[in-house]
């Protein structure tokens, strides 16, 4: 591979690896899709090397997990692991349960209201992705080992220590290059690891699901959730709707700015109030710059005032690393939701208008 990798070709790649290699669990697809996302979220030079805290991987595991571990109708909880033992999903019940005595509904908001907790199982959890996703990852399990395109997994194995994930600062080096392309190829990566998953989560529960409300059930936003800041958004709004300006009337919608099958941000800062016909309208389309800018703009302070409540996340660094690299990485001309029926088109460069 060339000092700068073809993002097309990383994509092609990692696409490969999935293709061929058994999975037993839905490990592999969990942290792969929390690395893209992490990429997304970091953007580098197209030539740089990446650092990633596995640590930060977990937490996006456990975000991926948390709406997965529900009662799915009449089948209960969904098996995600062929192999018996406490899997990682269990886990994420058992925090989610915690969570949801203390009041809690969303993982950010475990993360900033009960930090002992969190930390308690995000270590346990990052030992659990070395051991496993991340050591096989970039293995095919034939006889033929596969070349470690990505990262360096030299280090890793299925019995991974403590001293040794110490040594390597608790952190994977993505290769040169590596992150900007995961970044680029987000957008056709991610359909396809869902369609995996679900195909996975079918064949390993013993009764026939439904695609297509599967889907739904385990990849759509906790739209009960954020509803709950929606009386302190339309406050702080002045009760109109934060992309047309209309009154806001019955049946408020809280919005992810930046769509939450790109980044699955809950974070104050990503969200607003809007009446349904905008939050309809735009769906999972990127908006239009001015909307971004003018929702990273608000005041922290503001924004404590509607989340503080609920003790709710502001998740600023978040949700700004992500409008650059999700603008950044998109192709000049990428359709921008200005409002209902009416686009602008992304030009090159746009993205730098959102780094600090």
């Amino acid at each position: 591979m060339s000092t700068i990798p073809d993002p097309l070709e990383v994509g092609a790649r990692v696409a490969e690896l999935l293709a061929t290699g058994r999975r037993v669990s839905t490990y592999k697809l969990a942290v792969l899709s929390a690395l893209v996302q992490h990429c997304l979220e970091h953007p580098t030079a197209p030539d740089a090397p990446l650092r990633v805290p596995i640590e930060d991987l977990a937490d996006r595991v456990v975000d991926l997990y948390w709406p997965q571990v529900r009662t799915f109708s009449e089948v209960g909880v969904l098996r995600q692991n062929e192999q018996s033992g406490r899997s990682l999903p269990d886990v994420v019940r058992e925090l989610r349960t915690a969570a949801e005595a203390a009041g809690l509904t969303t993982p950010a908001q475990l993360r900033a209201a009960e930090p002992a907790l969190h930390a308690r199982h995000r270590r346990a959890i990052a030992q659990t992705l070395a051991r496993q996703p991340l050591f096989a990852l970039q293995r095919t399990g034939t006889s033929v080992p596969g070349a470690p395109f990505l990262y360096d997994d030299t280090w890793l194995h299925k019995k991974t220590t403590v001293a040794e994930l110490d040594a390597h600062g608790w952190s994977i080096d993505l290769h040169p290059g590596v992150a900007t392309a995961l970044a680029r190829t987000a957008g056709l990566l991610q359909p396809v690891l869902r369609q995996w998953w679900v195909a996975d989560v079918q064949r390993m529960n013993a009764t026939e699901l439904d695609a297509p409300d599967l889907h739904g059930f385990l990849f759509g936003a906790a739209r009960s959730a954020v509803a709950r800041l929606a009386p302190a958004l339309a406050d702080l709004q002045g009760g109109r709707c934060f992309y047309c300006d209309g009154h806001l009337r019955t049946g408020t919608h809280v919005d992810h700015v930046l769509p939450w099958s790109r980044v699955a941000l809950d974070g104050v800062v990503n969200l607003v109030a809007a009446d349904a016909r905008c939050n309809l309208a735009k769906a999972a389309t990127l908006p239009a710059l001015e909307h971004v800018v003018r929702a990273l703009a608000r005041p922290d302070g503001d924004l404590r005032t509607v989340a503080a409540p609920l003790r709710w996340p502001l998740e600023r660094d978040r949700v700004t690393g992500a409008s650059v690299g999700l603008y950044g990485t998109s192709p000049p001309g990428t359709p921008l939701w200005r409002g209902p029926g009416v686009f602008d088109l992304l030009r090159a460069g746009d993205g730098a208008r959102f780094a600090a």
